[in-house]
């Protein structure tokens, strides 16, 4: 089907031209497969789609009652493989061009306190590769995928130390300075030395700081987020609360608490729109408007 080869070449464009993240380029493809079994069931080619059959499939999708982030999705991936097509003069006008994209809700991020934070990094301290990563990411507000795919030439010395921050490379192949602290420096250097003493031949030579089960690959997004729910149990709090995204919530949100300023922390966590990094101030409005309520001479009087 003529679908099948188009998708493909879009999804290889995607990865070669525009540098999209791997997972983002899979979940395009299953927007996409998606979308060509709705054709199929339709019997249409992909020069017969108009506006009205994408609003069409769009209902179909309504009727599932998928999350509004989940259409938004499929929508911009139609209207990104659509503009390709018409570049590639295999249509001349795009039928997804005036595409509405559904409102999006503007969820609070879940975050953990501080004080689960410190319970967290005490209860990893039995296992070095664990604190370290534990470390870094609560340090820098990495995304896992970024933290599970460090590369060891990243870790550079200056003098006896460590450099105190990492080049890492986020979504787009967008380059940005994710810094450390001391004590992710520390648990570093601890890391690197029982690395380099390990018997595993193979984890020494890795081109991975964090090596999965061979020296060519990395410590798996899964193999990390089990190792999460271990230690969360073990440090009494919910497993079901504790995830690696959840640890960039709270470094992001515990910098903004703490008076960092919105623009800083847009870069610190590589977001490409400031209104992305905007939603932490809900948090950030929910905290002062407790202060309020806690601290002002009006709201001790009764019955108000």
């Amino acid at each position: 089907m003529i679908l099948t080869v188009k998708s493909s070449d879009f999804l290889i464009k995607l990865q070669t031209e525009d540098g999209l993240a791997l997972n983002t380029i899979a979940s395009y493809g299953k927007d996409l497969e998606l979308f060509e079994k709705f054709l199929d069931v339709e019997k249409l080619t992909l020069k017969q789609v108009t506006t009205q059959v994408l609003k069409n499939y769009l209902l179909v999708l309504h009727q599932q009652k998928l999350k509004a982030t989940s259409v938004a999705r499929k929508i911009s991936c139609l209207k990104n493989f659509f503009k390709f097509l018409v570049n590639e003069n295999f249509i001349e006008i795009s039928p997804a061009k005036n595409l509405q994209t559904p409102k999006r809700e503007a969820k609070i991020p879940k975050f953990l306190s501080e004080e689960e934070i410190f319970k967290l990094l005490s209860a990893a301290e039995s296992d070095l590769r664990l604190s370290c990563m534990l470390e870094i990411l609560y340090a820098a507000g990495l995304r896992v995928t970024e933290l599970v795919s460090l590369p060891i030439s990243l870790i550079q010395h200056e003098g006896k130390t460590l450099r105190n921050y990492l080049l890492v490379k986020g979504k787009g192949g967008k380059e940005r300075i994710a810094p450390l602290n001391k004590a992710a420096i520390v648990k570093l250097l601890e890391y690197l030395k029982e690395r380099e003493d390990s018997q595993e031949n193979f984890q020494e030579s890795s081109f991975w700081l964090f090596p999965g089960h061979s020296p060519n690959k990395h410590l798996t997004r899964q193999g990390f987020h089990k190792m999460l729910k271990g230690v969360a149990r073990k440090a009494g709090i919910d497993p079901e609360r504790v995830h690696p995204h959840v640890i960039r919530h709270s470094f992001a949100t515990h910098l903004l608490n703490s008076g960092v300023d919105l623009r800083v922390l847009q870069e610190l966590l590589g977001h490409s729109d400031i209104s992305t990094t905007e939603i932490y101030t809900h948090i950030l409005d929910s905290k002062l408007r407790d202060l309020v309520f806690a601290h002002h001479p009006l709201s001790k009087i009764q019955n108000v």
